[in-house]
Parts: C-alpha cells; structure tokens; sequence
C-alpha cells in the first residue's frame, strides 16, 4: 500500500503560510515579538511521517484560525470600551 502523497501537503502549507501571515499582522508587535510568536507555533510539532505531518497541518491551521476570530472578536469588544474610557458614548 503506497503511502500519502507528498503534493497534498503543498496546498496546506500554503494556506497555513499566508493564514499565519495575517495572523501575526493582526497581532501586531515588532519583529521580535512575531518571531518568538513563530517560534512557538513551530515548535509545537516536529513531523516525521507523512501523515502526521498533514494531521498538524491541518490541527495548526485550525489553530491558526481560532486565534486570529478570537483576536477579530476581542478587537470588536474593545473599541466600545475603548471609547467609553476616553469619555465618548
């Protein structure tokens, strides 16, 4: 039985690249800040085989963007606050 094939890893990482992208844009902070952000979503997992490799793919991806709608949603709460604290309605 052949195993996976490799070519359907190139659509999820490329997804995960640009999803990530905009997700560390959407954080915001210096570049240090992002590459220690990066560094710890690429250190959750170290592939070896295949299959395991697109399961992370798509568990990071989910991730990915579970952060970056929590993120969406908490900037949305913020601003009525925010406006309430500088004395606007």
């Amino acid at each position: 039985m052949p195993g996976p094939d490799p070519k359907i890893l190139r659509p999820k990482v490329i997804a995960l690249q640009r999803d990530t992208a905009a997700l560390l844009k959407l954080l915001g902070g210096d570049s240090d800040d992002k590459l220690r952000f990066w560094e710890i979503i690429k250190g959750i997992t170290t592939p070896v085989q295949l299959e395991m490799a697109s399961h992370q793919l798509d568990v990071m991806q989910n991730m990915v963007k579970q952060v970056a709608a929590s993120t969406k949603a908490l900037e949305k709460a913020s601003k009525p606050v925010a406006r309430a604290a500088k004395g606007g309605a």
